[in-house]
């Protein structure tokens, strides 16, 4: 529809507002215009038919026979209008549909598996397919609606949000503390007494720095290491079965933490954090069923024992 049919559509609503209401006043409170606004709209849509179409008096307003007959041929054309329009914003609305999510592995099998049915059972309109990657690519290209991601955004046109500043925990088990010793100070773990296992960062290919953070003061580590993974599974598998010492992030750890299988060997450094963000592709008209999983995701991780989150941040990446 162009230009100028948009504006004789609008007149036309104008018209048979003022039909109904027979007041220039009471039309503009119900469509939400001023007075004069009304009066405008109706005079422009005069000219462009070259006909008049209200009788104006001091005390009331009456269409002209042409006026009348104009509204009821157009009253049904108009109605349709509106029920189309309040069907699109139903159906941007509506929970329905595919949605496509490329997930971190540690989060989908840590904190999403235990919940996907429930979230399902919830929106039966929905179908859900979760992909497990180590990277995000280019998420719509690749056909993805959202990923969900550990670890400060790269620069790019995606919306990021933070959902979570995970805690990261240095742990060693029993069996490794009673070979090795307990290590007292993060920078013991430079000896070659110790065994730390690397992990590598899929976004640059080389294994994660260690360092260790409380209040202001950040200590880097250069940590040594036999074995090196890209996956946070075989980290913690080894970690248990006492190979060496890891940094994991406290997200389905407190069974191991309970019972002793793994001991946190410096807790008076708690402030090292891994945040993890939703990326979407606009924050303009975000679909419905994008909306309803990321409100899935930060239900859960607020229901869940770990640390707390900090306050969300919504942000344009780059």
């Amino acid at each position: 529809m162009d230009e100028v049919d948009g504006r004789l559509v609008g007149g036309l609503v104008v018209l048979a507002a003022l039909a109904d209401a027979r007041s220039f006043g009471r039309a503009a409170e119900r469509l939400g215009m001023t007075q004069s606004g009304v009066s405008k709209a109706i005079a422009k849509l005069e000219a462009r038919l070259d006909t008049r179409l209200v009788h104006r008096t001091s005390r009331a307003v009456e269409l002209t026979e042409e006026g009348r007959a104009l509204v009821e041929r157009v009253a049904a054309h108009l109605a349709g209008i509106g029920e189309a329009a309040a069907e699109t914003s139903k159906s941007r609305e509506a929970v329905r549909g595919r949605l496509r999510v490329n997930v971190d592995p540690l989060f989908s099998r840590m904190v999403l598996s235990p919940k996907l049915s429930e979230f399902l059972l919830q929106n039966p309109g929905m179908e859900l397919r979760i992909e497990t990657r180590d990277r995000i690519a280019d998420l719509v290209s690749d056909g993805f609606d959202l990923a969900v991601r550990f670890g400060e955004p790269a620069p790019s046109a995606l919306i990021a949000r933070r959902v979570l500043d995970a805690r990261v925990l240095t742990v060693a088990s029993p069996i490794y503390l009673a070979r090795h010793g307990r290590p007292l100070d993060p920078r013991e773990l430079t000896s070659r007494d110790h065994q730390c296992i690397h992990a590598i960062d899929a976004a640059t290919g080389r294994p994660f720095e260690w360092e260790f953070r409380r209040g202001g003061e950040v200590v880097p580590v250069a940590v040594n290491g036999r074995l090196t993974v890209t996956d946070s599974g075989t980290k913690l598998g080894a970690c248990l079965a006492g190979f060496g010492i890891a940094q994991v992030i406290d997200i389905g750890l407190d069974d191991h933490l309970k019972s002793g299988a793994l001991i946190e060997l410096f807790p008076d450094w708690p402030d090292e954090r891994f945040p993890l963000y939703v990326y979407y592709a606009s924050r303009n008209h975000v679909p419905a069923k994008v909306r309803r999983f990321i409100d899935f995701i930060t239900d859960t991780l607020a229901a869940k024992p770990h640390s707390p989150r900090k306050s969300a941040g919504l942000r344009k990446v780059g």
